[in-house]
């Protein structure tokens, strides 16, 4: 780790990946949309959480939507 690396703080503020909206780092729910702040695929068939990145679900292989099936 480097020395002068600081590391993030709970409520420090960023960007709502779904609306663009100021959230903080500790929030559950964004205030704008209420959606979970981070995109992140959430598999209909077999309620698990994937990465906003893959197209498949890890568990059940079911396809993601494209543009959709976020948290």
């Amino acid at each position: 780790m480097k020395p002068n690396a600081q590391r993030p703080v709970a409520n420090e503020a960023g960007a709502c990946e779904h609306c663009g909206a100021l959230v903080y780092g500790d929030s559950v729910h964004c205030t704008q949309c209420g959606k979970f702040p981070v995109k992140l695929h959430l598999c209909p068939r077999c309620n698990s959480i994937a990465s906003k990145d893959e197209s498949t679900c890890w568990k059940c292989k079911r396809t993601f939507e494209p543009g959709g099936d976020y948290m």
